[in-house]
């Protein structure tokens, strides 16, 4: 028997080809359509999604707003036949109430061994039998959430290590079925290969690695999460993980007789298939609504404020961060703003509307104000000018942001101060000015910071943050905050100086 198994992971709810500003080869809709078509060609096939599915985009933004008791997303992959559903970690952000809305349509079908207190049923493994030949599927997720997510948003649940929860049930997989397949949403946190070298710093998010290096029954591992789009073999091991957003997907044919893998990505923008029109109808009263709530005015600029170049925005500075900056430090009271220019960024026009806001800023972060002294924000700005480095007599990107994933998120600039930094110093001394109403910021004296809620508890990539105390929580999404300040403000006028010089 062939059997086909197809594998979506971080999806972030991108139902059509397209990011609400330009079309795109992404998305619930080609994939499924595909799928559809596709698994006629095998004698059965196994959908599996692993995680962040609910979340992510201007189409789910407004499912969250809406209201919903039923999730046209999970209704979507319903049609199309999904076996498997793992949680990621994003599917919290909304809320316990939106998760459980969500996936009690397919709550039999959620694989979850490793989170305990959820509002609805799920079991951790299912065994499928395809005429006689028996795949366990175990489901499991990050259990690094509690440091990113709200209280509120994951109150009672217990997030159990993993690798351990795999340990507890892996004699009965092997017991009941012929081929184990691991479903985690979860990344991996040492180099693709027999070596195993850590490309990261061992915090427990990602564990994929340290499941291969400990266990010698897996013979799949279907992984998200870190977005890196990659499918191979590691010590005989079939691991995969799609691109975000549905740019690609895997699709992997197992022979149960002789138990041969053949593998590979399966990239949208090739795929020619026309949209079924089943799987569209469950979106278009949604769409259709969704394009008068995004088309809404909400607040102007003096000007434009396009971003042509972004690498060129990080290092020289713009506007559009500059905007950033005042609406943080206008919420807040706090003396100082951080934040990351997201990949997504396109900047604005002079007329603002919905869609604008959610396509600069797609992600539900809310807001933090800590306590640091001065010390810990020249840590904070130290760390993240180890971003760029002078090679071939020009300004490049750190390798270290780029592999094994791409992480400009992780590149911060700094409001509320003006700052210098020189790339020709060493690493961790190429601060050379930090001033405050043009005096200089003193190193032991304490002030107040800004930032985003991931930056704030996700302390492996800025230490310096580790253990602050935290003065005030602002528990509104970030785009909504924009979205009010505009309401507040209305005609908004740009601010073209640059706050800080990067000199190279």
């Amino acid at each position: 028997m062939k059997l086909v198994i197809y594998q979506t992971s971080d999806l972030h709810g991108y139902v059509y080809p397209t990011n609400y500003v330009t079309d795109q080869s992404l998305g619930i809709l080609k994939i499924g359509s595909y799928i559809l078509k596709d698994e006629k060609n095998y004698d059965a096939s196994l959908k599996i999604d692993c995680g962040d599915l609910i979340q992510g985009s201007a189409f789910s933004h407004y499912l969250s707003k809406k209201g919903i008791t039923d999730n046209p997303i999970i209704q979507g992959l319903g049609l199309i036949g999904y076996n498997v559903y793992v949680l990621g970690n994003h599917e919290f952000n909304y809320g316990l109430d939106y998760l459980s809305n969500s996936y009690k349509l397919v709550s039999d079908k959620v694989l979850n061994a490793n989170i305990k207190g959820l509002p609805f049923n799920t079991k951790p493994y299912e065994i499928f039998d395809f005429d006689g030949f028996k795949v366990a599927c175990i489901g499991l997720t990050t259990s690094f959430i509690p440091n990113w997510e709200h209280e509120s948003n994951i109150s009672n649940l217990h997030f159990l290590d993993p690798v351990e929860m795999y340990r507890k049930y892996e004699s009965e997989l092997k017991e009941q079925s012929d081929f184990i397949i691991v479903c985690y949403h979860g990344g991996f946190e040492k180099s693709l290969d027999e070596n195993m070298t850590p490309t990261e710093k061992l915090t427990k998010e990602n564990q994929g690695s340290e499941l291969l290096e400990n266990f010698d029954s897996i013979d799949m591992i279907l992984s998200g999460h870190q977005h890196r789009s990659l499918i191979t073999k590691i010590k005989g091991v079939v691991c995969s993980q799609p691109l975000n957003n549905g740019q690609n997907f895997a699709k992997i044919i197992l022979d149960t007789e002789t138990k041969e893998v053949s593998y590979e990505l399966v990239d949208v923008s090739i795929l020619s298939d026309e949209i079924d029109e089943k799987l569209e109808g469950i979106f278009k009263e949604v769409q259709l609504e969704l394009k008068d709530y995004l088309d809404e005015e909400i607040g102007h600029f003096d000007k434009d404020i396009i971003i042509d170049d972004i690498f060129i925005a990080r290092l020289k500075g713009h506007p559009f961060i500059n905007f950033l900056h005042e609406v943080q430090l206008d919420i807040s009271y706090a003396d100082f703003s951080a934040l990351s220019l997201f990949d997504s960024a396109i900047g604005f026009k002079r007329d603002v509307s919905i869609r604008d806001v959610l396509i600069n800023y797609p992600y539900p972060n809310t807001l933090k104000v800590l306590k640091i002294k001065g010390t810990q924000l020249k840590e904070a700005i130290e760390k993240s000018a180890t971003y760029f480095v002078i090679e071939d007599g020009s300004v490049q990107i750190n390798k270290d942001f780029l592999v094994p994933k791409v992480q400009n998120y992780n590149y911060d600039t700094f409001g509320g101060l003006t700052y210098e930094i020189d790339l020709s110093r060493a690493f961790n001394d190429r601060v050379i000015s930090m001033k405050k109403n043009n005096q200089q910021i003193k190193l032991d004296e304490y002030y107040t910071i800004v930032l985003n809620n991931y930056r704030a508890s996700n302390t492996s990539i800025y230490p310096c943050y580790e253990n602050a105390e935290v003065i005030k929580e602002i528990n509104i999404d970030m785009n909504e905050i924009i979205i009010d300040y505009f309401q507040k403000h209305n005609e908004v006028k740009v601010v073209d100086e640059v706050n800080y010089v990067i000199k190279y």
